[in-house]
């Protein structure tokens, strides 16, 4: 969903100099462009370009947050988000990125505020209905997570469709199903390797890692490679796989696509398990 550009509230103005709105409409359309045509580099890079020149716009400073986030840089997309709220308080697009960056960051602590404000300045805003609910989720708080989704689901259906669910011993019945379907030698790899089904990863999970992982990871690979692994370690833990069935229900709609998901996301955590990294990864079709 694009959000509306908030033109013309500029530190700048502040500073008694003067503010060309046209220049700050025409910059938010060019790189909200390359962010929607998925040239996330690019729009970060002309972000970057334009607030070396001035770093008080606080529109530019938002977009770059959103590319940063694109880009799997949470810790980085706060600080540009802070900026942006600093100017603008009651920005709630704005509020709901700090709050969804401070939620990607495992800073679980500092989302209230910014969530607060967002709801304040919009109590109809779609993305802060759906963080209060993965809140709610993880605080076991059910009722409030279904009130929250349906919440989202009804103001933005597209960018928070109904999720294909399936109860806790069918998603593990379609799992092992999909697994049994994998070659030979990938199935030999997974008989080595301890393998479980969580609703959603642990604090202890996210946080075991540096930097701290996505909440929203579909699933998690816990071991050695098979290129660190040597004889001397054979006394290590066993490798283990995780699978996180309610976010991987959410980017399903129908069975065959969380079939789909499946398959993709144990190959992808196999491919860290062979010790391929990100980019052989996603060459592989598995990113």
């Amino acid at each position: 969903m694009r959000p509306a550009p908030r033109t013309g509230i500029l530190f700048a103005r502040e500073r008694g100099e003067a503010v060309d709105d046209s220049r700050v409409e025409q910059l938010w359309d060019e790189i909200w462009n390359l962010l929607e045509d998925g040239r996330t580099e690019a729009a970060v890079q002309r972000a970057l370009e334009v607030l070396n020149e001035d770093d008080d716009v606080p529109e530019l400073r938002y977009l770059l947050g959103v590319g940063l986030l694109d880009l799997g840089e949470p810790e980085a997309a706060i600080t540009e988000f802070e900026a942006a709220v600093a100017a603008v308080p009651d920005w709630s697009d704005a509020q709901a990125a700090l709050a969804w960056s401070n939620f990607r960051a495992c800073r679980f602590e500092a989302i209230a505020e910014p969530l607060g404000a967002a709801f304040d300045a919009d109590p109809d805003n779609a993305d802060a209905h759906q963080l209060r609910a993965l809140i709610a989720e993880r605080e076991n708080d059910e009722p409030l997570a279904i009130v929250e989704f349906a919440e989202a689901r009804r103001l933005d259906p597209e960018r928070y469709p109904e999720p294909y669910s399936m109860a806790e011993d069918e998603f593990l019945a379609c799992a092992q199903a999909v697994v049994a379907e994998l070659d030979e030698p990938i199935r030999e790899v997974l008989e080595e390797t301890s393998f479980f089904v969580q609703p959603f990863p642990s604090l202890e999970l996210l946080r075991g890692a540096e930097p701290a992982l996505d909440p929203q990871i579909l699933g998690l690979f816990v071991g050695q490679s098979l290129l660190e692994q040597s004889v001397a370690e054979s006394g290590a833990l066993p490798n283990t796989m995780y699978l996180f069935q309610r976010n991987l229900e959410r980017v399903a709609s129908s069975r065959e696509e969380l079939e789909e998901e499946i398959r993709i996301t144990v190959l992808h955590e196999i491919g860290h398990h062979l010790g391929w990294d990100e980019e052989e990864l996603e060459e592989r079709g598995l990113a």
